[in-house]
């Protein structure tokens, strides 16, 4: 955007300019009067600059075609919620068109994968979590995206907690009685799987918690949580660790119980249900950070002052109370409070950390993952 400015005492041309017929020198208090008029001008125009909305320029720096956020999950589930209240809220703050383009499949292979090679203009952004910026490429050697090259980390923007349950059927009232069973080799113990359980979270949990305490269970993998859940409810799997969301009106119902939450403190939507660590299992809890995160990422060579810029309207968004009441329900939590450096060095560690977690528990993919 252009801003322009006149004065009416004495014009003032430069010798050459092609207008300058009929212009005059000015001199004396005319003259002063002038370059008061020309300075008052500059102070103007600077004013004007300065006084540009906020969303007019952001665009400029973003131009002003439609950011296209791709998610790996499919529509209708509680992170693709999450993502479009994300869009719909950080739009008018930076002033162009935000929209979701699902990408579902391969465990978000081909979300990642494309964003990765997208244009690093701020244009295409990725809202993926711990599976794809951590798991995929610790894990998956055909992964065509090298993590903290081709992605820069613009918001760590949500949180989730893992609630290990049960079906009411099953008996089981406790994390206690569930490894008891996992330890007698005439049980049939069933693990409802999101996926390949060692490329979510958590699979993980479910995996670490085996292996820990010398469990034995059959993992199923589902395409995601609502078809496993129908099995759960079912009884058709013995157990789950799931997300809140989708699960918790069963929770309440009593159709699921919930035996223990991997979130370090108890959560307000189930307060009489003990964390890990007060269900007898503290080694599980040390063993990785238990709050699986969903964030928003932009190819690699992003510039600075876009991703700067991405992440301050994903923050200011977050931070305002129509977002939270609409954000709470998701079931999900609202972590985005970092700058893209600080959300880019709690990328680098927790990575760092489930590469430990993976090399101790000796955890890799089948061989036709490989």
């Amino acid at each position: 955007m252009e801003y322009g400015y006149s004065y009416n005492a004495a014009r003032v041309c430069a010798p050459t300019h092609p207008d300058a017929r009929g212009c005059r020198v000015p001199s004396g208090e005319t003259k002063m009067t002038s370059l008061r008029s020309f300075a008052g001008g500059l102070l103007a125009a600077a004013a004007l600059s300065v006084a540009v909305p906020a969303s007019q320029a952001l665009a400029q720096t973003l131009g002003n075609r439609p950011i296209r956020i791709v998610t790996p999950y499919s529509t209708g589930g509680p992170v693709d919620v999450a993502s479009r209240l994300i869009a719909e809220s950080i739009s008018p703050i930076l002033g162009v068109p935000v929209v979701i383009e699902n990408r579902p499949g391969a465990s978000g292979k081909i979300a990642a994968e494309a964003v990765a090679r997208a244009e690093p203009d701020g244009h295409t952004l990725m809202y993926g979590g711990n599976t794809q910026y951590v798991m995929l490429p610790l894990l998956d050697k055909s992964f065509g995206a090298n993590p903290f090259t081709d992605f820069r980390m613009v918001s760590i923007h949500t949180k989730y907690d893992i609630v290990a349950m049960t079906h009411a059927g099953s008996g089981i009232r406790s994390m206690k009685e569930l490894l008891a069973k996992m330890q007698n080799r005439n049980e049939d113990v069933i693990f409802a799987s999101i996926g390949q359980p060692q490329l979510t979270p958590t699979g993980l949990a479910f995996l670490v918690f085996t292996k820990l305490y010398n469990g034995n269970a059959r993992a199923i993998n589902y395409a995601g949580q609502a078809p496993g859940l129908l099995d759960l409810l079912a009884g058709r799997v013995t157990f789950a660790f799931y997300l809140l969301t989708g699960t918790q009106q069963h929770l309440q119902s009593g159709k699921l119980v919930a035996l223990a939450v991997a979130s370090p403190e108890r959560i307000p939507q189930l307060p009489d249900v003990p964390t890990m660590a007060e269900a007898g299992f503290p080694e599980f809890m040390a063993t990785n950070n238990w709050l699986p995160w969903i964030a928003v990422a932009a190819p690699g060579k992003t510039p600075d002052a876009i991703v700067a810029t991405i992440n301050r309207a994903i923050v200011q968004a977050a931070r305002s109370d129509a977002f939270k009441a609409k954000f709470a329900a998701t079931g999900l939590r609202i972590a985005a409070t970092g700058s893209a450096a600080e959300d880019q060095a709690a990328w680098r560690a927790e990575f760092d950390r489930l590469e430990a977690t993976l090399k101790r528990f000796d955890i890799t993919l089948p061989a036709d993952r490989k």
